[in-house]
């Protein structure tokens, strides 16, 4: 089962709002998070098990993914400090 996060950079209030992380009832795919500096966006994106990790805005393939429970990265936009907030609670299958 998956959960969700958000992300909020209080210095140029960047956000991205229930993102999903983890995986359903099976194993593959998995949803990660990441980072992305072609089009400067944090998202989350399916990854197969021997899939290549795309960007699910802009579709490019050279993402940071990140660990899934990661508190805080530098703001795609500004980068400044944001912070990932997870949902308590709320989970997916």
């Amino acid at each position: 089962m998956g959960h969700k996060v958000d992300f909020v950079c209080r210095a140029c209030r960047y956000e991205e709002r229930d993102l999903g992380v983890g995986r359903g009832r099976r194993p593959w795919p998995m949803l990660r998070l990441f980072r992305c500096d072609n089009c400067h966006s944090v998202g989350s994106t399916w990854v197969d098990e021997d899939g290549v990790a795309r960007c699910s805005l802009c579709y490019h393939k050279d993402i940071a993914l990140l660990a899934d429970d990661i508190a805080s990265i530098a703001c795609p936009k500004c980068e400044e400090r944001g912070v990932f907030t997870h949902h308590s609670g709320e989970t997916w299958e």
